[in-house]
């Protein structure tokens, strides 16, 4: 794909509208592998306080500088999103200790006039002299009972419990908040145990108890989760290439969702619990731990995930804090998806982890695509990617969404077991650099980074990155080209006079490229420059 990038200015004039047709121009490939005998430390355009309005080289930026000038507004970021109803009974908090443990309630205890037994399933029954039969369920949060009475009228109460030992056996004592004590001996119990103070085993004894009777009822919470990463124009029309990962191909939605529930539920057990334990900070992750176990269990058993949807959102430019960038965001449609992860005789292998994502949108900036059966070993290459921005962002932003660079070689091509020639480099690719164009020198997207070998191998600092050859396939099968539009002609000889020093140029440039593309996001910070420069 060739776009063309006018270096002379002869023709110049303020009354011209579009960028001269007879003008010599040449490829961005030719530019910027020009570029190399011009590297500067420092874009040196409007502001550099050189003027150069006869065309001549003047300071030109680097070549990894021009191509991100270029190109970062046509690499976006995009957002996955699983939305969907969570419902799940009431529960309440039940200690499942045995009748045999010290410091556990279950068993039959018994003061004058009055008989109670607590079941290990969380139900207590009892009789007392004047009152007559009565009957609930319970649970133990530290040392508070909490009883809840479904006869012989609804009602709960928490009491204050402490059981010790005596030379008749154990021992009841409930205390409630108006400073009454009442005994009960156990007729049922005994033995060792965990100690009262051992925080975790108690934690690990409660159970999620589905509630019933008249208190019972239906939960409900909207549970979001999600992707991010990032992708690139390579059509006007907004075809966008990214990883099959980022639009979670593939995945369970429901068990997405699920887990996100459990996360988002954490901190509300601890609140609860912390109101009835002591919790040491060396122990809260394993309470944790047993917490997210318990809770998703008792949702497989009891809950449900409802009315499951997947939406796309896509956003190029700078998002900043404050900014609603939901609101910004084109919808997108994936148009085609490759697997994240094949087997190949019985052996999980990275599959084709391309997508292809449509947005409606007309005259965009697209990036430049190469030839990824060119690219050699020891090549230099660099990423443009939106890393480190999660979905909690997307919807109440407090950071900034910015594209960023990083730079590295091919240290390597690789042959995966699905035949796919994947592009080894120890150029950074970032959680939400996933699906970014991999650039060679000539400004070209050779690849699309995607995964790293990971810690866990040994080798972290390698990261991967599909061939861009793959991805012209994927738009091939459903009949797109990509292919540079009118306003990546205006936008680069924008850029040229800006680099070059002539502003009025530029200006005129840029102005036309809003023209054509509105909601460019970065023209008129060049405007801005130039305007600042008195040139």
């Amino acid at each position: 794909m060739q776009e063309s990038v006018s270096v002379d200015e002869k023709h110049a004039s303020s009354g011209e509208s579009s960028v001269p047709r007879d003008e010599f121009t040449v490829s961005r490939r030719q530019v910027l592998a020009g570029g190399s005998l011009l590297l500067a430390t420092s874009v040196a355009g409007c502001m550099g306080g050189r003027r150069d309005v006869g065309g001549n080289a003047a300071d030109l930026p680097s070549p990894v500088s021009q191509t991100a000038q270029r190109d970062k507004a046509a690499v976006v970021h995009i957002q996955s999103i699983v939305s969907g109803r969570a419902i799940w009974p009431s529960y309440e908090y039940v200690s499942r200790a045995s009748a045999g443990t010290e410091g556990g309630i279950v068993g039959t205890w018994q003061t004058p006039g009055e008989t109670v037994t607590f079941t290990a399933d969380g139900w207590f029954s009892g009789n007392n002299a004047n009152a007559g039969a009565f009957q609930g369920t319970y649970s133990v949060q530290g040392n508070t009972l909490v009883l809840r009475y479904t006869a012989p009228s609804v009602a709960t109460v928490q009491v204050a419990f402490q059981i010790t030992s005596s030379g008749s056996g154990r021992v009841l004592q409930l205390s409630t908040a108006d400073g009454a004590v009442y005994q009960y001996q156990s007729v049922g119990g005994g033995g060792g145990g965990p100690e009262a103070d051992d925080i975790v085993s108690q934690i690990d004894q409660l159970e999620l108890v589905r509630e019933t009777g008249p208190g019972a009822r239906l939960e409900e919470a909207t549970v979001r989760a999600g992707a991010s990463g990032t992708g690139f124009v390579v059509t006007p029309d907004g075809y966008v290439v990214t990883n099959a990962h980022v639009v979670l191909a593939g995945e369970n939605l429901e068990q997405l969702l699920l887990q996100q529930l459990v996360t988002q539920s954490y901190q509300q057990f601890m609140e609860e619990l912390s109101d009835y334990y002591t919790i040491p900070p060396e122990d809260r992750e394993k309470i944790g731990q047993i917490l997210v176990t318990k809770t998703l269990n008792y949702f497989l058993q009891e809950g449900q995930i409802a009315d499951v949807s997947k939406d796309h959102f896509v956003l190029n430019g700078i998002g900043n804090p404050g900014d609603d960038l939901q609101v910004r965001a084109w919808p997108g449609v994936v148009k085609k998806e490759g697997t994240v992860v094949e087997k190949i005789a019985g052996q999980p292998t990275w599959g084709r982890d391309i997508a292809i994502v449509k947005v409606e949108r007309d005259n965009l900036p697209t990036v430049d695509l190469g030839d990824s059966d060119r690219v050699e070993v020891g090549e230099t290459v660099f990423i443009i990617g939106y890393p480190g921005f999660g979905l909690e962002q997307f919807f109440q932003p407090d950071s900034t969404l910015e594209p960023t660079v990083t730079q590295g070689v091919v240290s390597a091509r690789r042959t995966l077991r699905t035949g796919i020639r994947a592009i080894q480099t120890d150029a950074a690719i970032n959680h939400g650099n996933s699906g970014g164009p991999v650039y060679n020198s000539d400004g070209q997207a050779i690849g699309i980074a995607t995964f790293g070998a990971g810690p866990e191998v040994g080798i972290e600092s390698i990261k991967f990155a599909m061939p861009i050859n793959l991805a012209i396939e994927f738009l091939h099968e459903i009949n797109v080209e990509p292919h540079a539009g009118e306003l990546d002609e205006v936008y680069d000889a924008a850029l040229d006079a800006y680099w070059r020093g002539n502003c009025k140029k530029a200006v005129r440039l840029f102005e036309e490229a809003l023209v054509l593309y509105p909601g460019h996001p970065y023209a008129r910070e060049y405007i801005n420059d130039c305007k600042r420069s008195g040139e």
